[in-house]
């Protein structure tokens, strides 16, 4: 087995300043090296049709699903692997029900987000508007909401981007799009949902696509994605609030670093995901429910949840001490996760 997937100071993730890292150490802490220990995050893990070639003999994996859930992508390998899985995730359910797998749930890993997004790139000056919403990779339900904005008229006079074609680096599920592919008609696992843009829009679209943002330089960046940061500071003074549209509408809830850039940046937020409120609400977050009726759309299949919203998005008023009292909650995540990891190493040692 390569050195840096062991569970040992050798692996590629121990001197790094991430979750995945800091598993690691904790893991570490209190596991003593072994032999045929393995320990890999879900983008890290080898190609999983290789995996008897990088796991040779037999050992544990300990897998960390921090930036995903898990799924059941190694279930197909596992009769031909003399390999165990202890897979540390949000959602349990969601993983291979197999008789070489167990796994740790995980509630509070999500504060790491508060640790690894910064508000502190340069201010540069731009439009004000109602709201900002930041649409980056192509996605059905991302694209029958620009159509429903543009139909509303809600694109002129507001701060909404549609890269859709993304010209760097292909990683972590982000793919270069031509134009015929964002006017196609595309479906997405985790949306559950199919689109095709109506033909009027699909002229503005050959139009109009990237919509960019000032300052936002997404499409730059190695990993097309400014992960770490929170963007154009002005983006979030010249708006009153932000419109999130988040990644998993379907198979689970799951919070990713879109829902928590504007709790970092102190700035109301309108939420768009599988029930992406109710668990923001459990973790301790204001949602602004009474201002945008996240109690009534938050379940709703993803058409039915794109009419609710749209209307919603007008002119609001809402006291900034709510969205310091969000940002506090988020510094109290991060503490959270920061002792959850510890739990999650003992839990995994008890496993071994």
């Amino acid at each position: 087995m390569s050195e840096e997937f062991s569970l040992s100071t050798g692996n590629e993730h121990y001197r790094q300043l991430t979750p995945q890292g800091s598993m690691l150490r904790e893991l570490l802490e209190v596991i003593p090296q072994q032999a045929n220990l393995w320990y890999a995050d879900t983008f890290s893990m080898p190609n999983f049709g290789h995996m008897k070639r990088w796991y040779r003999g037999m050992g544990t994996v300990v897998l960390y699903c921090w930036w995903d859930p898990a799924d059941d992508r190694i279930s197909s390998y596992l009769d031909n692997l003399d390999l165990d899985f202890i897979i540390i995730t949000s959602d349990p359910d969601l993983a291979p029900n197999h008789q070489r797998i167990r796994t740790i749930k995980w509630e509070h890993q999500y504060g790491f987000h508060f640790d690894l997004t910064k508000n502190t790139a340069p201010a540069i000056p731009c439009d004000s508007g109602t709201f900002l919403c930041m649409m980056r990779n192509h996605k059905p339900e991302r694209i029958a909401f620009l159509e429903s904005l543009w139909r509303n008229n809600l694109l002129d006079n507001n701060l909404v981007s549609y890269l859709g074609q993304v010209n760097t680096k292909s990683i972590h599920g982000r793919t270069s799009r031509n134009i015929q592919e964002i006017i196609s008609e595309i479906y997405q696992p985790d949306t559950n949902f199919t689109y095709t843009p109506s033909d009027d829009f699909i002229k503005w679209l050959v139009d109009n696509i990237p919509v960019v943002l000032l300052g936002d330089e997404t499409q730059t960046n190695e990993n097309n994605t400014d992960f770490f940061t929170c963007g154009n500071p002005t983006w979030y003074t010249n708006t009153q609030y932000s419109v999130v549209l988040e990644t998993y509408w379907a198979n689970t809830e799951f919070l990713t670093e879109k829902s928590f850039k504007p709790i970092v940046a102190k700035h109301p937020f309108v939420n768009l995901g599988n029930n992406s409120n109710a668990l923001l609400e459990r973790l301790g977050f204001d949602v602004f429910s009474e201002v945008f009726g996240c109690d009534f759309y938050d379940g709703l299949p993803t058409a039915n949840k794109i009419k609710a919203v749209v209307p919603k998005l007008t002119s609001v008023d809402i006291d900034p001490a709510r969205c310091e009292r969000n940002y506090n909650c988020g510094m109290d995540l991060l503490n959270q996760a920061r002792a959850e990891q510890k739990e999650l190493a003992t839990q995994v040692l008890d496993m071994l």
